[in-house]
């Protein structure tokens, strides 16, 4: 499709977390492809500074609650003063409950809903059958999350699979600077986090919460420890989970090499200084963050929780064990450090894979998702 769309994003994040981040890397591909892309976000969120500095078009909403009036009859009012020549805009809700703000906005209008479905929980029915049930396409980040959404009825012909990405123009490094980035990080962290920067470096950058698992990490750091006491693990993100995940380092008294150290706004910085990267979710829509670190050229040890094996292949681009397992976390771990044969190639096959979640590719996929219903409203004026 040559002619140009309009396209509202919906996002009501009050963080800039992974799907914050894909949100920004879609809108700045479909800009470069001459489309008229605007970023609906919470006034002073992470978000919508984020848009601002990226000089992208943005109308904030207050996004009170879940099914709050007031932000569908704000968007309305945008979509009303939109020229009614040329393709029905595109309302593309990138979490749940824009997805519902979307379905009252648009109600009545010429108007395509898009609703985009980034984790693994299975949604309620009213939530399955009003806003994915009831949008003109609905994008799964993973095979895994498909299955979920065809479990609570959503109509297999509408469901399209497009695969989280990074952008690799935000990498902070030129092909052949890594080395001497990766050098630079490992030097500053160590004198941050007092460490000693010859010693071998896990880590994780993930949000502490409940899905995420932390505390399966902690677990199994505890039990590597006691094979290779020298290691040192990174874990970077903040969460309600914090303290307690803290707490448990002390319990098993690894808390000297089990550092928490908070939100960064540099992930390639901890992502560059590490040596393996570790992701010990028991739910995950897909895990983005695997990504930036192929992009990293890490080795990777990760669960196989919700979508994660879109990404890893086991053996390949990275080892995979069963969620909520700390013993085989923690064996797949052992086998990374004490193998450096295996940490290369695995390394060396993470970054060769890392195109094929390229923030281009996605947005190539994600266009067809739009292109084919713009064509199905027009033609039947619902979704085929």
């Amino acid at each position: 499709m040559k002619d140009r769309l309009t396209i509202f994003h919906l996002d009501d994040g009050r963080e800039l977390r992974g799907g914050q981040r894909q949100t920004l890397y879609l809108v700045k591909e479909l800009d470069r492809l001459g489309h008229d892309n605007t970023v609906v976000c919470r006034r002073g969120s992470p978000l919508h500074a984020a848009a601002l500095r990226k000089g992208l078009k943005v109308l904030t909403l207050p996004y009170y609650f879940e099914w709050d009036p007031v932000s569908p009859l704000l968007l309305r009012r945008s979509l009303k003063r939109l020229p009614r020549e040329g393709f029905p805009p595109i309302l593309h809700a990138h979490t749940s409950h824009a997805a519902a703000i979307s379905w009252l906005a648009s109600a009545g209008l010429d108007c395509v809903r898009v609703a985009h479905r980034r984790v693994d929980f299975i949604p309620g029915s009213l939530t399955a059958r009003l806003k994915y049930g009831k949008a003109h396409s609905v994008i799964a980040i993973s095979r895994a999350v498909r299955e979920i959404l065809l479990g609570a009825g959503v109509p297999p012909e509408k469901i399209a699979v497009v695969n989280s990405t990074i952008d690799l123009d935000d990498t902070p490094w030129k092909p052949a600077e890594f080395g001497a980035y990766r050098a630079n990080a490992r030097a500053e962290l160590a004198a941050e986090l007092a460490i000693p920067k010859d010693a071998f470096w896990a880590g994780s950058l993930i949000a502490l919460v409940p899905h995420k698992d932390p505390e399966n990490m902690a677990r199994a750091a505890a039990q590597v420890l006691k094979t290779a006491p020298g290691t040192y693990f990174l874990l970077a993100g903040e969460g309600p989970l914090a303290e307690r995940t803290a707490r448990l380092a002390k319990m098993l008294k690894i808390q000297d090499r089990f550092l928490l150290v908070g939100y960064r706004k540099d992930p390639y910085k901890v992502l560059a200084a590490l040596d393996m990267f570790v992701l010990s979710s028991a739910g995950e829509g897909m895990g983005s963050v695997l990504v930036e670190a192929m992009n990293a050229s890490l080795p990777i040890v990760a669960t196989r929780a919700g979508g994660i094996s879109d990404v890893i292949e086991d053996g390949a681009n990275g080892l995979t064990v069963p969620p909520r397992d700390p013993a085989a976390l923690a064996a797949a771990q052992l086998r990374v450090i004490g193998d450096k044969e295996l940490r290369e190639r695995l390394a060396a096959e993470a970054h060769r894979r890392r195109e094929d979640f390229s923030s281009p590719r996605m947005a190539a996929l994600t266009l067809k998702c739009y292109e084919k219903a713009v064509g199905d409203l027009r033609r039947y004026g619902r979704p085929a």
